[in-house]
């Protein structure tokens, strides 16, 4: 079964690319949505919290959940299979980590297109994740 990661924050560039995830994945082989939220910066507090949490939603902080939402909506409204994933630090960094450490076999992801002088200068976490990762990504708009 095919992986596909999509990071997701909310956004309406990330709801964009898990509807092209479910699209991927009902269209194609066999395929398992993986949708992982980066919170940043860590805290110990909040990682303490979320690591003690007997329930999905208590281990989530709320910001988290609120989201993932409408991502999770859409996922169950197609019957896709997914798993959900929160992880914290840089978002780039834990990203191309966790395609990595789960084998996916590609990252479908939304840009914000924060302008040509703002990417050169800070760079995207697009681009970042491009460059870390040996996967194909996939960037919808």
């Amino acid at each position: 079964m095919r992986k596909l990661l999509v990071p997701c924050d909310g956004s309406e560039s990330a709801l964009h690319a898990v509807r092209h995830a479910v699209s991927e994945a009902l269209a194609g082989p066999a395929a398992e949505i993986h949708l992982l939220h980066v919170i940043e910066p860590m805290t110990p507090v909040t990682l303490a919290e979320a690591l003690s949490a007997p329930r999905l939603d208590e281990r989530f902080p709320p910001q988290a959940a609120q989201a993932l939402e409408p991502a999770l909506a859409l996922l169950d409204e197609a019957g896709t299979t997914y798993t959900l994933h929160c992880q914290f630090g840089q978002p780039a960094p834990e990203i191309a980590a966790y395609a990595r450490d789960a084998n996916c076999d590609e990252i479908i992801m939304g840009t914000r297109g924060r302008g040509a002088l703002a990417s050169l200068i800070i760079g995207s976490v697009a681009m970042q994740v491009v460059e870390r990762v040996d996967i194909p990504v996939t960037l919808v708009k």
